[in-house]
């Protein structure tokens, strides 16, 4: 009975340790958050007006189900 008591209080300090160290690497890096589709499928709209803004002609929802903005050089 008292192998396993310490075996269980050696498992969670381990856990403890590991828990604390993944919480410093967090804060190490800064995340850019991306965001995806520019509307695609739903609204092409917003897809043509994200185009207009990197100075492309236009843009449209394209593929197989119209998941990727896709623009149109000048």
């Amino acid at each position: 009975m008292k192998v396993l008591a310490i075996a269980l209080i050696f498992v969670l300090v381990a856990g403890l340790v590991s828990t604390v160290v993944a919480q410093d690497d967090e804060g190490a890096v800064a995340h850019v958050r991306v965001r995806r589709g520019f509307g695609c499928p739903l609204n092409q709209g917003a897809c043509h007006r994200h185009c207009r803004s990197i100075g492309r002609r236009g843009g449209y929802c394209a593929g197989i189900i119209k998941q990727t903005c896709t623009c149109y050089h000048r």
